[in-house]
């Protein structure tokens, strides 16, 4: 169990630093204004939240496109290298993220409605592109695949449709009011960024991990990942300013809404993975391993809004998972027989072992 200082550490790194109450500073000669994210700017500059425009930054420097990956490799892996019951696993976490990649996040390119601030504008004008780049990385993989066709019967998958009622819950409507809102950036930032999509990222990585397959979608999966952990880090700073800002917000039935809601997404995830692994665990990662590691970060997620952590936590079983977040978090030499650097942007062009020689 984490300190909330000690879990904002770890999802706000150096180069995310924490946000405290600040002031924003006028011409001289002017007062010392107190800053209000709901109070709409016309003028560009001076910036009132220039520590948010990193979140903007740190996009930018990831920045990658599905066509600089080779997925010749993948289709051959996905056809006839592994197993049917690993290919049932592997083709049900594909759907699971793609559901959500292409068919459910608009968020972010509304937030200028509730807080109009250029800053703002800019962060997820970025951060709705990058949920562009998702989807068409996704459509692609589908299609290669050939599971265009198992993707258009998403409608028919119970717990697929249980997750994305819980997410259009969190996307509310453009005439909520503020609290309203900041619930659901706040549940939208936890749990469609920071915990829905990383247990099926696990599941995909680990292909690569145990068994060197899937080198071209385990690329766009890190790639992926790395970007949503940064959407995710970006909600809770924005959670923390809120927070200093509009105190008046965060009621009681503020936060009894939200663990009530908390607590509904985290068993749709549940459901899925139980959906995942129906036919039983794989044999280099199990459900249990997979599930464990969500309700790890859905108690990290929770301590930085100052809620009790509602999980118990295996710690040998999240030992196992170690791997990922290093993956995910950490810059890193890549092998490039094995696998493209998701760390800086790159051409436009595809890499594979040939092109070295």
């Amino acid at each position: 169990m984490c300190s909330k200082a000690f879990c904002q550490d770890l999802f706000l790194p150096k180069k995310f630093p924490r946000i405290r109450p600040q002031f924003q500073q006028g011409n001289i000669g002017q007062s010392m204004k107190r800053r209000n994210l709901f109070e709409k700017r016309l003028n560009i500059k001076p910036y009132e939240y220039p520590e948010l425009l990193e979140f903007k930054d740190a996009i930018r420097h990831s920045y990658w496109l599905h066509t600089e990956f080779n997925f010749t490799g993948d289709i051959q892996d996905y056809r006839t290298t592994i197993s049917d019951h690993e290919r049932h696993v592997l083709t049900r976490a594909m759907l699971a993220i793609s559901q959500v990649e292409v068919n459910v996040k608009r968020f972010w390119g509304e937030l200028y409605h509730y807080f109009p601030k250029p800053e703002m504008d800019d962060v997820g004008g970025t951060f709705a592109e990058s949920e562009v780049r998702h989807k068409d990385a996704y459509s692609f993989l589908l299609e290669k695949l050939g599971l265009n066709e198992m993707f258009s019967q998403i409608q028919e998958i119970e717990p697929l449709m249980n997750r994305i009622r819980y997410m259009e819950a969190f996307m509310k409507d453009k005439d909520a009011g503020k609290g309203e809102f900041v619930l659901s950036l706040v549940l939208f930032s936890l749990f469609v960024e920071h915990i829905s999509l990383f247990g099926q990222f696990l599941i995909m990585m680990s292909f690569n991990k145990y068994k060197n397959l899937f080198k071209g979608i385990s690329n766009a999966v890190e790639a992926t990942s790395k970007e949503e952990e940064i959407h995710g880090k970006f909600g809770i700073a924005l959670y923390e300013i809120l927070r200093d800002e509009h105190s008046e917000l965060f009621t009681d039935e503020f936060f009894v809404e939200l663990k009530t809601l908390a607590d509904q997404a985290f068993d749709a995830e549940k459901d899925i993975l139980d959906w995942i692994f129906e036919d039983g665990d794989l044999s280099f990662i199990s459900k249990e391993t997979v599930l464990n590691y969500i309700k790890s970060r859905c108690n990290n997620s929770l301590m930085v809004l100052g809620l009790e952590p509602p999980h118990d936590i295996n710690p040998e079983l999240l030992k196992e998972t170690e791997w990922f977040d290093i993956e995910i978090l950490s810059t890193k030499e890549t092998d490039f027989f094995n696998k493209r650097s998701t760390d800086y942007s790159k051409k436009m062009k595809q890499i594979t072992a040939d092109d070295l020689f």
